[in-house]
């Protein structure tokens, strides 16, 4: 459960990460934490444990894909700049 007052935070984390062929990820970089820390973690800890993610599809041309990730707490991603 979530206590009442994190339901409050509002925040946003920018991560990007390799997905390899296989699924793992690798090589995540915060590029943007949020102000408040517990959020950075919790995106970081949400990529760790989707860890493999699924693998990528046989025609995809690269061993691996980069990805650029944004996490939003309590923020409309369309009011974000």
């Amino acid at each position: 459960l979530v206590p009442q007052a994190a339901m409050s935070f509002r925040g946003r984390v920018v991560i990007r990460f390799n997905v390899h062929r296989n699924g793992y990820i690798t090589d995540l970089q915060v590029l943007q934490p949020a102000s408040i820390p517990a959020l950075t973690n919790a995106a970081l800890n949400a990529l760790r444990l989707s860890n493999p993610t699924a693998a990528l599809p046989p025609e995809y041309p690269a061993d691996k894909v980069l990805f650029t990730v944004t996490f939003y707490y309590n923020e409309d991603p369309r009011s974000s700049p």
